[in-house]
């Protein structure tokens, strides 16, 4: 994201956050845009969230925005901080590409969790639902199966 895009997108935040507060409805922008585009995200593998989550363009109609005041929450939305407190059995898929979600920082929070599993998949952020679909899926059938399944 450029620093005047960034700087617009906080504005809109603000906007939008003002505008809740006096009972407005959302101030709406992009989910995902290029580089430069006033939106939720603007790296290149944000632009394959279409051809991920409608394939067969079925669903025309949908709007694809988020309310522009998660800009000004976003850059402090740390989940990992907490990840040590997580007693289930936790899967943690990461794509190795992921500019969206880097990486490293689910794979850093994954070994703070008592009982967490860590899946590297090829690809970007959509990688679980395109070109990594078959190996992402077999992963997680795989770690319900031991964690769900009965024991004799």
């Amino acid at each position: 994201m450029t620093s005047l895009a960034a700087l617009r997108l906080f504005g809109r935040g603000v906007a939008d956050a003002l505008g809740g507060i006096a009972g407005r409805p959302p101030l709406l922008v992009p989910t995902a845009g290029v580089r430069g585009a006033v939106a939720s995200l603007t790296t290149p593998d944000a632009m394959d969230g279409d051809r991920a989550l409608d394939p067969d363009r079925r669903h025309t109609g949908w709007e694809q925005t988020v309310a522009a005041r998660i800009a000004l929450q976003i850059g402090g939305y740390r989940p990992g901080r907490h990840a040590s407190r997580i007693r289930c059995p936790l899967l943690v898929v990461v794509c190795d590409q992921d500019q969206s979600v880097l990486p490293d920082p689910a794979v850093r929070a994954a070994r703070n969790a008592p009982a967490s599993e860590v899946v590297h998949l090829p690809g970007r952020h959509y990688a679980p639902f395109l070109e990594s679909h078959e190996q992402a899926v077999t992963a997680e059938i795989s770690f319900l199966m031991h964690h769900l399944a009965p024991r004799d």
